[in-house]
């Protein structure tokens, strides 16, 4: 199993939405660019251009180019201990104001992640600062300006990755943080209880 990470400090928006809704809305915009790369395209193209970068315009030709060139993939659906993980994140970092993929109180990324479930595959966490709005934050993902993997936008567009978990909140620094954990796969801690219920209860033959 293989787990990466990537942080993203973005600092410009205005509120449009609460946390629940916005974090919705977030897996739409990453399910509409996995989808329809090429629709998207035109999305960074408008949202980004023009506007300063550290790297200047070429990152956003860059990523138009990705964009252009990708092919469709399948959208991720929610999973809800990832949701739950995501969202324990923001609650931890938050009202402190830090930033990074360690916890306030020491947790990693995957150690939150089996919290409320397991993961298999690979699994993956993004985080953006200071953006308040699931178009903003998704596209600035995707650019990636100064991010020289640029891992946001590979996490996003994760072949291996079926599942996500999106939390968004208020953050004492930036004003606001979100969350986004994927995996290739993902079973909550509830239908983990309910399976090694099932297999105890199955007879045991000796022969």
């Amino acid at each position: 199993m293989k787990f990466c990470t990537a942080l993203l400090l973005a600092l410009a928006g205005v509120a449009v939405a609460g946390p629940g809704d916005l974090a919705d809305e977030v897996q739409a915009e990453i399910n509409l660019a996995r989808t329809a790369p090429q629709e998207y395209a035109r999305i960074v193209a408008r949202e980004a251009g023009g506007r300063q970068h550290i790297e200047g315009e070429r990152v956003v030709r860059e990523a138009i180019r990705f964009l252009e060139k990708a092919s469709p993939l399948p959208p991720l659906r929610m999973a809800p201990g990832l949701q739950e993980s995501a969202r324990s994140h923001v609650s931890d970092q938050g009202p402190s104001g830090g930033i990074g993929h360690r916890g306030d109180d020491g947790s990693t990324p995957w150690k939150r992640m089996t919290r409320f479930g397991s993961w298999s595959g690979r699994a993956a966490e993004n985080i953006a600062y200071g953006r308040h709005d699931a178009r903003g934050i998704v596209v600035a993902l995707i650019v990636d300006d100064g991010v020289r993997d640029r891992g946001h936008r590979q996490n996003i567009f994760g072949r291996e990755f079926r599942c996500a978990g999106i939390a968004t909140g208020p953050h004492a620094r930036y004003g606001t943080m979100c969350v986004i954990d994927f995996a290739a796969a993902y079973k909550e801690r509830a239908d983990e209880l309910a399976e090694n219920a099932a297999r105890a209860e199955q007879p045991f033959f000796r022969w």
